[in-house]
């Protein structure tokens, strides 16, 4: 299989790190999720003696974001819990770092607490055979706390490095209702979009945006401040451009409070700018294509 000769499984001789990152397998359609179970399962069989000798993490990027999943509530919240399984070595299942680890299950983890376990396990936990499961501060190695370890504190939110576009904890929120506000919050949003993308240059490139309406706008309060959770519809893409942001309100004002997250498809829509982080904002002057090409 491809995955095992690329990760370079069948050559035992020298310890080896890979990443194999098969970026097309389910992205485009729901119908897609579970297509490829059999080939991963006859991939795990085939290569248990090389796995379990391993570390090995199995993960995707994000949840499902396809075919308007991300219109729904709980379909947002896929969309921001992506997949991780962790294997580790069989010599050390059983042991206190397995425990630790299976420990985490129901955890709130960051990307940071992935790099930090990698970190772990190559640079300090070799010294220690494994063994070590006490706290440790990885800075300046790592922002994050190793999945073998024991973690300190609560873990959420607002303890974590997790940007409110990203999170999902479910704080008590109620909806808003008030046509006149969702309508200002709407504008606001759309009026930062296009400074966001004339402070990164793209003005000349990308089609600016005006508020058409809200899919829906969520509010929670924040110590003094109000933190609004808005999806809205831009035109002129009409209902093809769907973003997700939230804006703070307090004495001061508005303010935004995260980036910018596109819920639906782009397709070609943004393809002026191939190999931008920012091609899914962009809506590329001229271009008519449909999204989901």
């Amino acid at each position: 299989m491809y995955t095992a000769d690329c990760a370079g499984f069948h050559d035992r001789s020298t310890p080896k790190i890979a990443q194999v990152w098969p970026t097309s397998l389910a992205h485009d359609t729901l119908k897609d999720l579970f297509h490829a179970d059999d080939q991963f399962l006859e991939f795990f069989k085939k290569n248990r003696a090389q796995i379990d000798r391993s570390f090995f993490f199995f993960l995707s990027d994000h949840g499902p974001r396809a075919e308007s999943i991300g219109k729904t509530r709980l379909g947002r919240y896929e969309g921001l819990n992506p997949f991780l399984m962790v294997l580790i070595p069989s010599v050390y299942r059983d042991t206190p770092i397995h425990l630790q680890l299976r420990q985490k299950t129901y955890e709130l983890m960051t990307n940071f607490d992935l790099h930090a376990t990698i970190t772990d396990i190559l640079k300090i936990q070799p010294a220690a055979g494994y063994t070590d499961t006490s706290y440790r501060d990885l800075m300046p190695l790592s922002k994050g706390s190793s999945l073998l370890r024991e973690w300190r504190g609560p873990r959420n939110c607002r303890t974590l490095p997790i940007p409110s576009q990203y999170c999902i904890c479910q704080y008590k929120e109620t909806n808003v209702s008030q046509e006149t506000l969702t309508e200002n919050l709407g504008w606001f949003f759309a009026d930062q979009f296009n400074k966001h993308l004339f402070n990164h240059g793209l003005s000349d490139k990308c089609q600016m945006q005006s508020f058409n309406s809200t899919a829906s706008g969520r509010k929670i309060k924040d110590g003094l401040s109000t933190l609004y959770d808005m999806v809205v519809y831009l035109v002129p893409s009409g209902e093809m451009l769907l973003f997700e942001a939230h804006i703070r309100s307090n004495s001061s004002g508005l303010t935004l409070s995260s980036g910018f997250t596109r819920l639906d498809r782009y397709g070609r829509q943004g393809d002026c700018l191939v190999g931008n982080t920012l091609r899914s904002l962009c809506h590329c002057k001229g271009t008519t294509v449909p999204p989901v090409l």
